[in-house]
């Protein structure tokens, strides 16, 4: 019944479940499903589901039969590429390759140059789009935020994606309101292929939208998810309960519920289209409730991002994750332990596709210089996860034996053509206090900003071609709510 999706990885791995404890979660999950079932609030949706096997009552309570889970399961692709503005395969969600990228909609901007946390402007997320675009190990983008001058009418959505087009080359995940947007989304991405059918071959756009939890499937949402599947574009729906708040309160019964919510969503989508792209993903946030607030640098976080990966591959399906994130107001101790923490267990879980990448005050607010620490720190964890290769030449008896006792390794031949093979930091500073002094003394932070100001005011992008950029604002303005 399973897929493959578990070549190995060629460095450490954190499996967090045992094959048994993955088995309950998910035999758990069925009796969800099969007992208490999840409220569909959409016509189209409860006659697929119906015709397709599961008993409704009470209008649009679903229960599904445990077999009609399997079915979908087995429909959905193990591989999704998304390809870069130009067409060009940028992105292969497969088997335990990692990919990084920011997240969306935040409503503050911590200001590189000020260091004021305030609310966004347009200049300012095609400023941080142009980060992303020049960052080596940030894959893709998102909105990031929500700017306050959004011209009236228009969808602040639909604004930023014509904006992420423009002010970068990179695969894009997308958030939306409503069908009314995605549609508008799509048109806009289409003007970059011959065709739709060629956007379905060489996509740039992957949806991410959510569920209602507990156990609810808003008619929104909904739209969005069958919209996806018609069109064979890519997918993410994933839950984000909070555990004590809208899911269980213990790890592994917000991991039921989050499984259950992702299941029922694949069991429509693949209804919609057998064999559509879909992606394996939750964030079952821990909710502090002595701070009426949801935690991004918690440790039960960083657990169950490491176990909804598991699940994702236990299923044989891609993978939807969480990274370089912090609870912190500014970019402080804090937030480096957590973005830390963070990236080490999104790369060792081997989750496909991480986003959230600069968040900061749960979620609330963007960083810039945390998002090029997230770049320094993706780079030093994929040299770990080369792992130590132990060959008959890397164990190096012969050149023991040549250097013997007393002696050095310095200028032998193997030292001289691998010394370059360590890995290098940009911003961490490994010079003696001395030269750390002549060079001003700069604090990493200080380092960050740099960077992010250097991009900010000499980086650019190919411009799309004026004709383009017209027929995109045209898009815009047919779509215009009201």
């Amino acid at each position: 019944m399973r897929k493959a999706n578990d070549a190995p990885f060629s460095g450490p791995q954190f499996s967090l479940l045992s094959e048994s404890q993955l088995e309950d979660i998910h035999l758990a999950t069925l009796e969800v499903l099969r007992r208490t079932g999840v409220r569909f609030e959409h016509k189209e949706a409860l006659k697929l589901l119906k015709k397709g096997g599961a008993f409704i009552t009470d209008g649009n309570l679903v229960r599904f039969p445990p077999n009609m889970v399997e079915r979908a399961i087995e429909t959905a692709p193990s591989r999704i590429v998304l390809c870069d503005r130009n067409g060009d395969p940028a992105i292969f969600l497969e088997s335990t390759k990692v990919y990084f990228g920011p997240g969306s909609d935040t409503i503050h901007y911590l200001d590189p140059f000020s260091g004021e946390l305030r609310n966004w402007t347009t200049k300012d997320i095609c400023d941080a789009y142009r980060v992303c675009d020049a960052l080596p190990n940030i894959h893709f983008l998102m909105s990031i935020g929500i700017p306050t001058d959004t011209p009236e009418g228009m969808s602040h959505y639909q604004w930023q994606f014509a904006n992420m087009l423009q002010y970068s080359k990179k695969p894009c995940v997308v958030v939306c309101d409503d069908r009314n947007d995605l549609e508008a989304i799509i048109e806009m991405a289409t003007l970059l292929r011959e065709n739709q059918e060629d956007l379905r071959r060489r996509p740039n756009i992957l949806l991410y939208s959510e569920p209602s939890s507990p156990l609810q499937q808003s008619e929104t949402a909904v739209d969005k998810l069958l919209l996806m599947a018609e069109t064979g574009l890519p997918v993410v729906h994933a839950p984000a309960p909070m555990m004590g708040s809208t899911g269980p309160i213990h790890l592994a019964g917000e991991l039921v519920l989050c499984n259950a919510e992702i299941l029922s969503s694949l069991v429509l989508h693949q209804l919609k289209n057998p064999g559509a792209p879909f992606v394996y993903g939750a964030g079952p946030h821990h909710f502090d409730m002595k701070n009426m607030q949801i935690c991004y640098g918690s440790p039960e976080f960083q657990l169950t991002k490491a176990a909804v990966a598991q699940l994702g591959r236990y299923y044989g399906m891609p993978t939807w994750g969480y990274s370089g994130c912090s609870d912190a107001k500014v970019l402080d101790e804090q937030a480096a332990v957590e973005a830390t923490m963070a990236t080490l267990m999104a790369r060792f879980s081997g989750c496909n596709l991480i986003h959230d990448v600069g968040y900061m005050e749960s979620g609330l607010a963007t960083s810039l210089e945390l998002i090029v620490l997230t770049d320094e720190l993706v780079a030093m964890t994929d040299h770990i996860m080369k792992g130590i290769p132990v060959t008959d030449e890397t164990l190096m008896i012969d050149e023991i034996d040549r250097v013997g006792p007393g002696g050095n390794f310095l200028a032998t031949k193997e030292t001289v053509a691998h010394f370059r093979d360590f890995w290098e930091p940009r911003f961490f500073d490994r010079s003696r206090l001395e030269k750390w002094r002549e060079n001003g003394a700069l604090t990493t932070g200080q380092r960050l900003n740099a960077k992010v100001k250097e991009i900010i005011e000499g980086y650019e992008v190919e411009k799309l071609p004026k004709k383009l950029v017209q027929e995109i604002m045209n898009i815009m303005e047919r779509h215009k709510h009201g």
